[in-house]
């Protein structure tokens, strides 16, 4: 019972990891098959786990109604908003548009989704003035920096703020729109990518763990 538990799945971890490893360092015809073949497998274990996914999700709002838990009234959204989306989407094959008019599904994201993004955008920011009012209270100059980035990108992304910007500070002749495009494609990207490469060599030594049986939480508790 424990080589099936256990070392059959360390196995199979080890020379499927290794053989996908090798097909990006060895340009032959059978790699590539091979890596074709292992996107294929993947493909398929990924719509299992988001079908058992969906699954859970469903049951764990399902006991929260049954048990009338605190916000129990919030899980019954979770039903009619994945009808509301789900249905469409089988109804019209998937497409937004037939044509030049829209389909059900298209319909569904302009005048569902569409909406209820930008409410949820709008209480957001509410959300960050309040987080930005408790978090980030100056302390040090890397707070101040943080502090003053937010607020200008606040400003510049709604029409009060480029109106109070162009009333205080019109006299500098800099739009608004000009310091959020720089805060967005130089410091915002530098710091997207050292975060990119941190995530990178995480993966990497974390697959590594795990072709290597070093990491074993994905066979379970036992």
């Amino acid at each position: 019972m424990k080589l099936i538990k256990k070392y059959i799945p360390l196995a199979i971890v080890f020379v499927f990891g290794i053989l996908t490893l090798l097909t990006y360092y060895v340009p032959h015809k059978h790699s590539v098959n091979f890596l074709e073949a292992m996107n294929k497998w993947e493909n398929i274990v990924s719509a299992f786990a988001f079908f058992l996914g969906l699954i859970s999700l469903f049951y764990s709002h399902y006991a929260k109604i049954s048990r009338k838990a605190d916000g129990w009234g919030y899980s019954i959204f979770v039903y009619i908003g994945f009808l509301a989306i789900a249905v469409p989407a089988y109804v019209s094959h998937g497409k937004n548009m037939n044509g030049s008019s829209l389909t059900w599904l298209g319909w569904a994201f302009q005048y569902i989704y569409n909406p209820l993004s930008a409410t949820m955008f709008a209480v957001l920011a509410f959300y960050i003035v309040s987080t930005a009012y408790k978090s980030f209270r100056i302390k040090s100059l890397q707070a101040f920096v943080l502090f003053v980035a937010a607020m200008v990108l606040i400003l510049g992304n709604v029409p009060l703020g480029q109106m109070i910007w162009e009333k205080l500070f019109g006299w500098t002749s800099c739009a608004i729109s000009d310091i959020v495009d720089w805060i967005l494609h130089v410091p915002a990207v530098a710091g997207k990518r050292g975060i990119m490469i941190g995530i990178a060599i995480g993966a990497v030594v974390t697959a590594l763990k795990i072709i290597f049986g070093i990491e074993r939480q994905y066979l379970g508790k036992d």
